[in-house]
């Protein structure tokens, strides 16, 4: 989070941790307030009783992914401290194996890593036993990771960007993904009026 500031001089490692560290409370502190440190809030969106998961995620992603296109042009922001330093590198068959783990245990756990975190500090008895799951799945795969770990670094792309892989330039590729931000909260009003599913 405080990459950018950090790689460009702004302030050093020491200062960099603790504006992490105020980050990390702060967006904590958002996440309980959306009502996302209770599970029944983020798995309804499986179900189509709440979509607000959809929104606040997507709303997120589109409001950083415009602001720092608004930054570029004005020169607040370098995009290749993004590409050479803090996006992370591309293997393809791993992170999609990753996303559907990921996304297998966000339905039956209720929680993703951060959501977990915030369930904890607010008293969740599920969210601890989601927390100790993760972590002990973090030890297992560490553990084992001689036996899987070809697989885990497999498939590299390097530091891949949607506009690189699609040959466009990023302002169109933002506005692309701001399009479908608007078309998905609408299908997610239509989803919530359709409610396959009882309260």
């Amino acid at each position: 989070m405080t990459g950018p500031l950090y790689l460009t001089g702004a302030f050093g490692a020491d200062v960099s941790l603790w504006v992490a560290v105020g980050i990390g409370f702060l967006f904590g502190f958002v996440l309980e307030r959306a009502g996302f440190g209770d599970a029944r809030n983020l798995t309804d969106i499986f179900y189509f009783r709440d979509m607000r998961v959809l929104r606040v995620m997507f709303t997120a992603l589109s409001t950083a992914m415009v602001g720092l296109v608004l930054l570029s042009w004005v020169g607040l922001f370098d995009y290749t401290i993004l590409l050479e330093y803090s996006l992370l590198k591309t293997y393809l068959w791993p992170q999609l194996v990753g996303g559907v783990l990921f996304g297998l245990g966000f339905i039956v756990g209720g929680y993703c890593p951060g959501t977990s975190a915030v369930g904890v500090v607010s008293g969740k008895l599920d969210a601890v036993i989601f927390l100790i799951g993760m972590t002990v799945g973090i030890w297992v795969f560490a553990a084992g990771f001689s036996i899987w770990g070809a697989f885990a670094t497999s498939s590299a792309l390097g530091r891949l960007t949607l506009w690189q892989l699609f040959g466009m330039s990023k302002e169109m590729m933002a506005g692309l993904i701001v399009v479908m931000a608007l078309a998905a909260f609408a299908l997610a009003r239509l989803g919530e009026k359709w409610a396959p599913y009882g309260k």
